[in-house]
């Protein structure tokens, strides 16, 4: 028994750390490209709406936060190295390129602004705060990217843990969530926009991989996830 289990896992197929490292390249400088192109393309335009809850200000600003939200920038690196093979692979690769074509196409369809004034910060946030500022504008609102791509790398690594490291992970991504509110990052609108949009990459990237493969064919993502996966 615990042969012929050793033997199905040695089967599965592996990870190609080389593949993996350029698509987590490629990715990364298309998600950078194209986010920061928006955010200096709304910055020119006259017609950026607000979309902002008076109750919102009761929201409070938790400097500590930062920590958990650029975070996500560790596990969006490792999420390529996790999982096994180049099918799975790429899936993952398209499921991140849909939420940012998405996200870009929803930006400039809907531009808005990020409405409150972020406080001062010091001491050992203060520098993060300064590195978000200068690569960040208060645009690209919504859908958050950061909410789309978290539950994107949720269903990444939660399959892959058990017990504590689980729950863990769990109550890290949850701040990581929270912290788009508290970082003054992002209104709740954006948050549910988010949420739609990763709902419908997941599920457009669902089932055999002949069947999301198709549903994407009219988007032309399984070329690019292929390239961007080492096989371009």
């Amino acid at each position: 028994m615990q042969h012929a289990e050793g033997q199905q896992e040695s089967q599965r197929p592996s990870i190609d750390a080389r593949a993996a490292a350029k698509a987590c390249a490629l990715v990364s400088i298309a998600f950078v490209a194209a986010y920061g192109l928006a955010n200096r393309l709304t910055s020119l335009r006259s017609d950026i709406g607000q979309g902002v809850f008076d109750w919102e200000r009761a929201i409070p600003f938790v400097e500590w936060t930062i920590v958990p939200y650029l975070s996500i920038c560790l596990f969006f690196a490792a999420s390529f190295f996790v999982g096994s093979g180049r099918a799975e692979l790429e899936r993952h690769v398209a499921r991140l390129l849909l939420v940012l074509t998405l996200s870009i196409a929803c930006y400039a369809a809907f531009p808005l602004r990020f409405m409150f004034e972020r406080p001062e910060t010091s001491g050992a946030v203060g520098p993060m705060f300064e590195l978000l500022k200068a690569v960040d504008l208060p645009y690209n609102r919504a859908p958050s990217l950061h909410i789309s791509v978290l539950v994107i790398l949720w269903t990444r690594f939660a399959p892959r843990l058990n017990g504590a490291w689980r729950l863990g992970l769990h109550l890290w991504f949850a701040a990581i969530g929270a912290s788009v509110l508290t970082t003054y990052q992002h209104h709740v609108i954006d948050i549910p926009a988010g949420l739609a949009v990763a709902t419908f990459s997941l599920a457009a990237t669902a089932g055999p991989r002949l069947a999301w493969l198709q549903r994407l064919q009219n988007l032309r993502l399984p070329a690019l996830a292929r390239a961007f996966a080492g096989r371009g």
